[in-house]
C-alpha cells in the first residue's frame, strides 16, 4: 500500500481548529480546553458527521484567524483508520500505544513513564511540520539531559521516506511510524502538526494544534519538566 492510499494530504496548508479559549503564542496557555474534540467517539457514522462538522469549523476559523493576523498554521489531513477508545484529555493519562520506531525497534508510550514526553504528530510533506522541526531538534538537544523525550509520530509514510528526511535534516529525537494511521485516529488528529505534552507520570498536561514559536515550545516543555517526577529523573 503506498502513501496515497493511507493518507490524503490536500493541496495547501489549512489551519486546523484550536480549542475553545485558544490564545496566541504570546498568551498564557493555561486556559486551553480539556482535550481536542472530546465529543468525538468511535463509530463510522459519527466519524463522518464529525468530519463534516470539523470541516465547517475549519472554514470559519480560516476566515477568523486570517482576520486576527494569527500565525498559527497546520496542514489538514484525512485518516484511513477510525477513532477508537476515549479521546486524550488534559489531566488524564495519555492513551497508550505501541509503534515501530525508525530504527526498527518497538516504542510503547507507557514504557516512557518517568520521562516527560513531547508527543508530536507530523509528516514529511507538511510545510508547517518541516518549518518547526529545527526548533524541536534544538529544544530536544537543550533538554534531553533533563530527561525530556521527544517522540515524533509520522503519519502514513514509508520508513524510507521518513529516514531520508531525518538524515538530511539532522533529526536525532525518536521517530515512530504510524503507517496505518490508527494512533493518529486514537488521538483524534485532524491537522498537523499536533503536539501533546505529557508529564513524567504519563498525564497529558498541555496540547496544541498547529505550529508554534520557539518561545511557546520552550514554555510548554518547561511545564512538563517542572513536575516532581521529571525533576527527580533529571537529577
Amino acid at each position: 500500500m503506498d502513501d496515497a492510499q493511507r493518507i490524503h494530504p490536500p493541496g495547501g496548508p489549512l489551519p486546523a481548529p484550536p480549542p475553545a479559549g485558544y490564545r496566541d503564542d504570546e498568551a498564557d496557555d493555561a486556559a486551553l480546553g480539556q482535550g481536542p474534540f472530546p465529543w468525538a467517539v468511535p463509530g463510522p457514522v459519527r466519524n463522518v458527521v464529525t468530519s463534516i462538522i470539523v470541516g465547517v469549523i475549519i472554514a470559519a476559523l480560516v476566515w477568523y484567524l486570517d482576520g486576527q493576523g494569527s500565525t498559527v498554521t497546520s496542514q489538514s489531513l484525512t485518516l484511513t483508520a477510525e477513532a477508537s477508545g476515549p479521546a486524550p484529555r488534559v489531566g488524564k493519562p495519555a492513551p497508550d500505544f505501541r509503534l515501530v520506531g525508525l530504527d526498527g525497534k518497538p516504542i510503547q508510550l507507557s514504557e516512557l513513564r518517568g520521562h516527560p514526553v513531547w508527543l508530536s504528530f507530523w509528516a514529511t510533506w507538511c510545510p508547517p511540520c518541516r518549518a518547526e522541526n529545527p526548533d524541536i531538534q534544538a529544544l530536544y538537544e537543550a533538554n534531553k539531559d533533563s530527561g525530556l523525550v521527544v517522540l515524533a509520530v509520522n503519519i502514513g509514510e514509508e520508513s524510507s521516506t521518513v529516514r531520508g528526511y531525518a538524515e538530511r535534516t539532522g533529526l536525532t529525537f525518536s521517530i515512530a511510524l504510524d503507517q496505518t494511521t490508527e494512533v493518529a485516529a486514537m488521538y483524534r488528529i485532524v491537522g498537523i502538526p499536533t503536539h501533546y505534552f505529557i508529564d513524567a507520570d504519563g498525564v497529558v498536561r498541555d496540547w496544541r494544534i498547529g505550529s508554534m514559536s520557539r518561545k511557546t515550545m520552550d514554555r510548554k516543555v518547561q511545564g512538563i519538566l517542572s513536575t516532581p517526577a521529571a525533576q527527580a529523573e533529571g537529577r
